[in-house]
């Protein structure tokens, strides 16, 4: 039997989206992937057609899905923390409607401080999920578009944006993780 995941509802919502799982549910009622049994590591949908297999790094913990799982759940409720822990070490580009500087690169400092400030002056009225590009057979890069409606504290407008997150893979020691590359948004 293959593993199970508890997996929360934004980021279930996100991943039934972005059509990277789908769900036969038994007779006990407990939603599990189906398997194809020639093939172990692929999923089946639920017509029958067989998907492309899941590797650890795409869809697994620690993968895309579970960052951009948290970047989505940390903008809706304007926690900064769950955005920044997927900081790598390098400076991350961002260039965001709503914030002091009109953009560059900054340190993860830099980030908290500018991330902080525009959940303070703005209210994020929606923050939906709108396309996602997973990485490419050698990892290398994976991005999501999120459409987002926010309202100024200051005067009151209500603006529609999109807000565009990449990721890329760095290497810290044995293992890789995905981290923040770019935060920008795009009209």
């Amino acid at each position: 039997m293959g593993t199970l995941f508890r997996i929360s509802a934004p980021l279930l919502s996100f991943a039934l989206l972005a059509g990277l799982v789908s769900f036969v549910l038994p007779a006990e009622g407990v939603a599990r992937p189906k398997r194809n049994p020639a093939d172990p590591g692929a999923v089946v949908s639920q017509q029958g057609e067989k998907e492309e297999k899941k590797d650890a790094e795409s869809a697994g913990p620690g993968g895309p899905m579970d960052v951009f799982g948290d970047i989505e759940l940390g903008w809706k409720s304007g926690n900064v923390d769950l955005i920044l822990r997927h900081f790598g070490t390098q400076k991350v580009a961002i260039s965001v409607e709503g914030t002091g500087p009109s953009g560059g690169t900054f340190s993860r400092n830099q980030s908290y401080y500018l991330l902080k400030d525009l959940f303070r002056y703005t209210i994020t009225r929606e923050f939906e999920f709108a396309q996602y590009r997973k990485p490419g057979e050698q990892g290398g890069r994976s991005y999501a578009i999120w459409e987002r409606q926010y309202q100024k504290s200051d005067d009151g407008r209500l603006i529609k944006d999109k807000v565009y997150v990449s990721l890329h893979l760095e290497s810290d020691g044995n293992r890789q993780r995905w981290v923040v590359d770019e935060i920008k948004s795009i009209r």
